[in-house]
C-alpha cells in the first residue's frame, strides 16, 4: 500500500513531461508550417493572377528521403467562370530548412 501514492506521482510527473515535450514539438512544428504555407500561398497567388481563393487547407507533411521534406496545400480557385482545385507542394531539407523547390499543379 506504501507504493501506490508513489506510483501515482510517478504516473502524473511522466505526464507532465510528456505533455511539455509534445507541446515544444507542435509549436516547432507550426512555426515551420507557416513558413512554408507562406511560400505555397505567393507562388498560387503568382500562377493565378486574378482570381479568388477559398478553402485553403494544410494537408500535411511527408519525409520523401533523408534530404527532402514535403509540406502539401490545398486550395479552391475560382477564376472566371471555372472553379477547380490547385495543390502546392513545398519541398525542403529537414535539417537546414532551406526550401529545394515548390510546384503547384491543378487537380
Amino acid at each position: 500500500m506504501k507504493s501506490l501514492p508513489y506510483t501515482i506521482a510517478l504516473l502524473f510527473c511522466g505526464l507532465i513531461i510528456m505533455s511539455m515535450a509534445a507541446k515544444g514539438h507542435s509549436a516547432d512544428t507550426d512555426e515551420s508550417v507557416q513558413k512554408w504555407e507562406q511560400l505555397a500561398w505567393s507562388k498560387i497567388q503568382d500562377e493565378y493572377k486574378g482570381a479568388s481563393f477559398s478553402d485553403y487547407a494544410y494537408m500535411g507533411r511527408t519525409e520523401v528521403n533523408d534530404e527532402q521534406t514535403k509540406d502539401v496545400f490545398r486550395v479552391t480557385v475560382r477564376q472566371k467562370a471555372d472553379t477547380f482545385s490547385v495543390r502546392a507542394e513545398v519541398y525542403f531539407h529537414p535539417v537546414t530548412k532551406h526550401m529545394i523547390s515548390i510546384n503547384v499543379f491543378r487537380l
